[in-house]
């Protein structure tokens, strides 16, 4: 049974949310930001649960007699404290617009002169209607019939989750979902040391960012002039692998693809060339093709696979280089054909009775071979339990900005190139306490009994046991283990997906890797990655491909 949480588990939240915040950044935050925390805590505890309240709702501008929350004792109180304190305005100067979207329909009516008509009008044509009508006597009515509250200090309680959850698209109920038990997670070190962000700088550009996100999803997408104004603006200044670095690539790559997407080519060449991640140097090479300047385009192609940033920029240039050489009748390429993938998988055709899911349905079938053989649906779960509970210490790391808050399932540079390098000490030291399979098992048996339940990023404990763990350690040589160890390690953003479905265990003993693939259904790229892998490495695979029993 879920626990019941307390009426004011939010404010409980939002305090240890400032408190952790004071404690790790109080040296970095500005002025404005500490006299927001400082002005906070002088509150009393209804003027603070509203003003969480207010703060954690989207908009702006309320109507008091349409606030209701029976946990605060004095509403009225509460909103006197706070405007006291300056965390809201009450009936300060409002827009006409923002005005009437405080009032329902029913509300405009009852307090706008008769006019014929009106009455049928939808609300959009209303509101028009009024605007251009702008009676003072009806504006001042409306005024008149509330009090208004303007909520204060947005930016910096934004600014607060920013520097707690390193981003703005995570929000309070993380926490509700930990209270509830829904989530567990490994403990780890946060203090000044170890903090993410590591300077004040650090925090105004990654501020800066989401206020520029914020311009660019408003702006006029078919004007290339505020594309390219609102690109100067993205600081050029930003150390790789800062907590605005990410932010900053996604934006001028959204950027970019726009300029594309509106025919403005050089332009959107110019910055994709400014962005060090996937896919910007796959639109460059797109983009060249579609100019009609094929050259240049193979010649970014051979640029891609010689410098790489992950397999899957190699799979594109190798196959648009092909496609580019075929098209064009352009010279070949020595290096694509070391990179392309070319193996094709032994081929299993099955007709089965139809079943949902198909990969059950062909798991059946694998175990119903012989009496003693076993198959079953894992997918991407198998192999990455196992390595997630072998490196288990290894990724909860207290490395300086690994972690911005105390419920994180994976540290913050997972994803990021260097994720391997920056604890490329920690990792030998595991290689080195492990020969064998046996190795493998006392660790991640270990681990398996003490972690039990806590997120990892590689560990689904619904989708796996123990017991299939032992079964495949004895069945699966330990070459192959720690050759998709290796590949696993080398892109953990793309190369953790893409493994077959099921794994086989025939009665005379070894394993198979099977694929399924049901009617229309076909290979996609990382899984034809993971074969052309498997196929280097001799480890066993094959793709059976169903059909359904007709009559």
């Amino acid at each position: 049974m879920q626990p019941d949480l307390p009426e004011s588990y939010y404010l409980d939240n939002v305090l240890t949310l400032f408190e952790h915040v004071t404690r790790v950044y109080a040296d970095l935050l500005e002025t404005r930001q500490l006299d927001f925390l400082d002005g906070f805590t002088a509150l009393e505890p209804d003027a603070r649960k509203l003003c969480i309240r207010l703060l954690n709702r989207s908009h702006d501008w309320y109507r008091s007699s349409k606030l209701q929350y029976t946990e605060i004792e004095s509403l009225d109180a509460a909103i006197e404290a706070l405007a006291r304190q300056g965390f809201v305005e009450v009936n300060a100067g409002i827009d006409k617009p923002t005005l009437l979207s405080l009032f329902t329909m029913a509300e405009l009516r009852a307090l706008m002169p008769p006019q014929p008509g009106r009455e049928k009008l939808r609300r959009e044509e209303l509101e028009a209607a009024l605007l251009e009508q702008d009676d003072p006597a009806f504006f001042d009515r409306l005024e008149n019939s509330d009090n208004l509250l303007r909520v204060l200090h947005r930016d910096e309680y934004q600014i607060c989750q920013m520097l707690f959850f390193g981003n703005l698209n995570q929000s309070m109920t993380d926490f509700v979902l930990r209270d509830l038990g829904l989530y567990q997670f490994e403990t780890y070190i946060i203090d000044p040391a170890h903090r993410p962000y590591r300077s004040t700088l650090e925090i105004q550009q990654h501020w800066l960012l989401y206020q520029l996100q914020t311009l660019f999803e408003q702006s006029d997408m078919s004007c290339p002039e505020a594309l390219t104004a609102l690109n100067g603006m993205i600081p050029d200044d930003i150390e790789p692998f800062a907590p605005a670095w990410r932010k900053s690539e996604q934006l001028r790559y959204e950027v970019a693809r726009q300029l594309e997407r509106i025919g403005e080519l050089d332009a959107a060449i110019e910055l994709y060339q400014q962005c060090l991640l996937p896919p910007s140097r796959e639109r460059v090479a797109r983009i060249h093709d579609q100019q009609g300047h094929h050259h240049e385009a193979l010649r970014h192609c051979e640029q891609i696979i010689d410098q790489p940033v992950d397999e899957s920029e190699i799979q594109f240039a190798c196959m648009f280089a092909s496609r580019l050489i075929k098209r064009h009748r352009l010279a070949a390429v020595s290096s694509i054909e070391q990179h392309r993938t070319t193996h094709q998988p032994e081929i299993i055709e099955l007709e089965l009775v139809a079943q949902d899911p198909v990969e059950i349905a062909v798991a059946e079938y694998y175990a119903a071979l012989d009496g003693s053989a076993s198959c079953y649906y894992v997918e991407n779960s198998l192999f990455n339990a196992v390595l997630g509970l072998l490196l288990w210490d290894v990724i909860f790391a207290p490395l300086p900005g690994a972690f911005y808050n105390s419920f994180q399932y994976r540290p913050s540079d997972f994803y990021l190139p260097d994720f391997c390098a920056r604890r490329g000490d920690l990792l030998a030291q595991v290689w080195a306490s492990i020969d064998s399979n046996e190795d493998i098992w006392r660790i991640v048996s270990a681990r398996w009994q003490h972690k039990q339940g806590l997120m990892n990023p590689l560990v689904n404990w619904q989708a796996i046991d123990l017991q299939l763990i032992r079964l495949a350690l004895e069945r699966i040589d330990y070459r192959h283990w720690r050759a998709v160890f290796d590949r696993i390690l080398r892109d953990l953003r793309n190369n953790r997906s893409g493994f077959p479905d099921l794994v086989y265990f025939p009665s005379g003993g070894g394993y198979c890797l099977i694929e399924v693939k049901g009617p229309g259904d076909s290979l996609q790229k990382n899984q034809q990655r993971w074969m052309q892998y498997f196929h280097q490495h001799g480890i066993p695979h094959q793709l059976a491909r169903v059909t359904w029993q007709t009559g």
